[in-house]
């Protein structure tokens, strides 16, 4: 009896400790349910801060990022296939227009070389006794001019095998330093198969992209001044030697400025700021740059339209003073957002804070 009673006792506390636990569980639920629910009631209006799509003084001193580039880079290539018997580089070497760079085995055209010549001097003698037979009529017209074609074809096939054996000697085709060796002696190689790389940092040709306002204010041949990134105490001075006539997808266009490179100081694939000057001062329409969602190349920018925010696509220009050029898709005067864009999304109700 005792038992039954305990028993008891402790289903009806046990039920009582599961019923409390379930109880608590649905009060947390219910809690986070009304949470989750103010928050997201919080989050349908977004705070942003906001700035006005005015003109700006452009002026025609403009600094462009861009990159050095070699003054001349060229791939090694075997014209011949063959085993390579002779190397005459490694990675940093540096090499002269036209040094023999490496030697491929050229044995056998060598021996079909001198077989030609040999039949040559055979077909000449033979032509001259035909020549001599042909005044007494022992020979005719026909025999002759077999004669002299074949003599021609035997002098084809040494000039091939002459070609055959010079395409054997690889010789380097500009001057410049050895880089991305691919081969080593008793390498196998085929026609038209990289040995190398040849790059030439004698010179280098700082590469930047302007757009159509920049571009036509430069001019082949002039003067510009530079800075490395790496050496920023250091002023270079190059010459405009190349204006792309031709806009990428971007819109901007390749200008290219030779400088020289002494004590080869800077190294292909450095970065620095080329500073042109000589352009006409202007009023042009203008955000701040972080007013753009996206890239230059494909910017938007929101636009504050009652009480909402409206994602409107923009063609720019010119990036100065933190700003950046609006060639198309504003007005002066339109409110744009310039903070809180991270959490916008196109027709979000916005609340504009102080500045």
């Amino acid at each position: 009896m005792n038992r039954i009673v305990k028993a008891t006792i402790w289903i009806l506390v046990l039920g009582g400790l599961g019923y409390g636990a379930y109880w608590q569980l649905g009060k947390n639920k219910s809690t986070l349910q009304e949470n989750a629910k103010a928050s997201q009631e919080r989050n349908t209006v977004i705070p942003v801060v906001t700035g006005k799509a005015e003109l700006a003084t452009m002026s025609g001193e403009f600094n462009v990022v861009g990159n050095f580039a070699p003054y001349k880079k060229v791939a090694v290539m075997s014209e011949t296939a063959g085993k390579i018997l002779t190397l005459n580089f490694d990675n940093g070497s540096t090499v002269q227009a036209g040094a023999t760079l490496a030697t491929i085995d050229n044995d056998l055209i060598r021996i079909q070389l001198e077989t030609a010549k040999t039949n040559l001097a055979k077909g000449e003698n033979d032509l001259s006794r035909l020549q001599r037979l042909l005044g007494e009529g022992g020979v005719t017209q026909q025999q002759i001019d077999d004669a002299k074609l074949g003599i021609e074809n035997l002098k084809q096939q040494i000039k091939g095998a002459e070609k055959q054996i010079s395409m054997s000697y690889v010789k380097a085709p500009i001057s410049g330093v050895i880089t991305g060796k691919m081969v080593e002696k008793g390498s196998l190689i085929a026609p038209s198969m990289q040995l190398a790389m040849i790059t030439n940092i004698s010179k280098l040709k700082m590469q930047v992209y302007l757009t159509e306002e920049q571009v036509i204010t430069v001019k082949k041949g002039q003067r510009i001044s530079m800075k490395a990134d790496l050496f920023p105490d250091r002023n270079f001075e190059g010459t405009v030697t190349f204006i792309d006539v031709n806009a990428d997808a971007s819109r901007r266009y390749l200008v290219e400025i030779e400088i020289n490179n002494l004590g080869d100081s800077l190294k292909a694939g450095m970065t620095g700021t080329v500073y042109f000057k000589g352009g006409a001062t202007r009023q042009v329409l203008s955000v701040p740059r972080e007013a753009i969602v996206g890239s230059l190349q494909d910017a938007k920018v929101y636009v504050v339209e009652n009480g909402k925010a409206a994602l409107k696509p923009v063609v720019t220009g010119s990036v100065f003073n933190n700003r950046v050029q609006v060639k198309e898709g504003l007005s002066e005067g339109d409110e744009i957002v310039v903070s809180g864009q991270i959490n916008l999304e196109d027709g979000k109700d916005i609340n504009i804070a102080e500045n």
